[in-house]
């Protein structure tokens, strides 16, 4: 069953949202600015180049994560400045708010968000 969301509901989940995201952009930063500093060592053999090559491609998966949890965050804000946070950007319908506590950045309902991971699935 859906339920309406209400301005006090709204502002809690927006100012939940605007932690997140402050919180999002520190780690992200925080994970480039360890990326960018020198390192103390330099590679010196190809155990080490395999090693150096593991690590940046972790760095660069979790700066990509990063990335993209900002993104939902952003998206989850505009859709509350235009009225249109709590409803189903595939349906329309309102999305629960038990799952909007639980994922303030869900853009689907449960149903619309099942069907979209089976397509993903499928085409993986």
């Amino acid at each position: 069953m859906t339920v309406s969301l209400n301005l006090s509901e709204i502002s809690a989940i927006k100012a939940e949202l605007l932690t997140l995201l402050d919180q999002l952009r520190t780690e992200a930063n925080n994970e480039f600015q360890h990326q960018i500093e020198p390192q103390s060592q330099g590679v010196h053999d190809s155990a080490e180049e395999a090693e150096a090559v593991v690590d940046l491609m972790i760095n660069v998966e979790t700066l990509s994560r990063h990335d993209e949890e900002i993104a939902e965050c952003v998206t989850a804000l505009k859709r509350i400045e235009t009225g249109d946070f709590g409803f189903c950007t595939d349906c329309s319908e309102e999305i629960e708010l038990s799952r909007l506590k639980a994922c303030p950045t869900a853009s689907r309902c449960i149903r619309c968000q099942s069907a979209h991971e089976a397509v993903l699935q499928k085409s993986a």
